[in-house]
């Protein structure tokens, strides 16, 4: 008999312990839905690349239908480096400042380069928007190694080059173009 009652004693024990754990759980989650959600952080500012204005131009080989640009390929003339994806709304509604661009300063030698960043299978429209404005038009895979020496995370973004290699201006996002008066090399 004496089993049983200290074996009754030991169960009203434990249930009681819990109860009072799941009465803490139950006021602890009321406590968490009844106050307010934490305020989302703040970014971190605007998207960033790898280079800054001032700096020189940084080593690259792109595969054109022109041949091999590179960095030293475009030294002696401005420059406007525009990075681009074939499935970005942004990139596409930043055309036709490329092609003010291109109308603007190519003929008094300045070069537009378009690197397109997407699978080629998807490239064939932006090809063809940029295509009739410059030579120097290439595609590579996502992050390749043209968008990985300038830092390019974003789409559309603008890179302007003096004559001798130095990053003047960038420019990420629809309507850094203008923003930016990139378009007076």
């Amino acid at each position: 008999m004496s089993y049983a009652i200290t074996g009754l004693a030991l169960l009203a024990a434990v249930s009681l312990v819990n109860a009072l754990l799941t009465f803490a759980v139950v006021k602890r989650w009321r406590a968490m839905m009844a106050a307010p959600a934490p305020a989302p952080a703040p970014a971190s500012g605007p998207p960033a690349l790898a280079v800054h204005e001032g700096d020189h131009t940084p080593a690259f080989t792109l595969h054109t239908p022109r041949g091999e640009v590179s960095e030293s390929t475009l030294a002696g003339h401005p420059a406007l480096v525009c990075f681009l994806r074939p499935d970005c709304g942004p990139t596409r509604e930043s055309l036709p400042e490329i092609q003010r661009w291109a109308e603007a300063n190519t003929p008094s030698g300045a070069h537009l380069v378009a690197v397109i960043n997407g699978p080629p299978t998807e490239a064939g429209p932006l090809l063809e928007a940029v295509g009739p404005l410059t030579e120097l038009t290439a595609t590579e895979p996502p992050n390749g190694p043209v968008a990985g020496a300038f830092g390019v995370r974003h789409h559309p973004t603008f890179v302007l080059l003096d004559a001798d290699g130095t990053i003047t201006e960038t420019g990420i996002g629809q309507g850094s173009l203008p923003a930016l008066n990139l378009l007076t090399a």
